[in-house]
């Protein structure tokens, strides 16, 4: 019979160390969630302040007679110039080169001569 009360103590005693490390566990858990989100919330804040700087930056460049009005610019993106004909668009590309129907002869092979010549050019 003790065999049998000390295993159910020694289980009892692993089922408590179970359930404290479990416990532990999850309130680590919690703390590093709490953490990360108080980390993720002063990120907010400072992306906030930042957008509100540029902004600000924004209209007093526009008070200061600094135009960003684009309408008399060019266009948004040189990839659009299509888009935008008007003054500040960008002529078409020109036409590329015709591409030739029959391929290219093969180079000659160069004389032993010719590759001597190489080798001694000081320049």
């Amino acid at each position: 019979m003790t065999d049998i009360a000390g295993m159910k103590a020694e289980l009892d005693g692993l089922v408590r160390e179970q359930a404290d490390r479990r416990a532990l566990r999850e309130q680590q858990g919690e703390e590093i969630k709490a953490r990360s989100h108080e980390y993720m919330t002063k990120q907010v804040q400072a992306a906030e302040r930042y957008v509100q700087h540029v902004r600000e930056m924004a209209q007093r460049k526009t008070k200061s007679g600094w135009s960003t009005d684009r309408t008399h610019a060019e266009p948004a993106s040189a990839f659009a110039a299509e888009e935008y004909p008007g003054p500040g668009g960008f002529a078409p590309a020109p036409a590329s080169r015709p591409v030739r129907d029959e391929p290219r002869a093969a180079r000659r092979p160069r004389t032993a001569v010719e590759e001597e010549e190489d080798f001694n050019n000081p320049w």
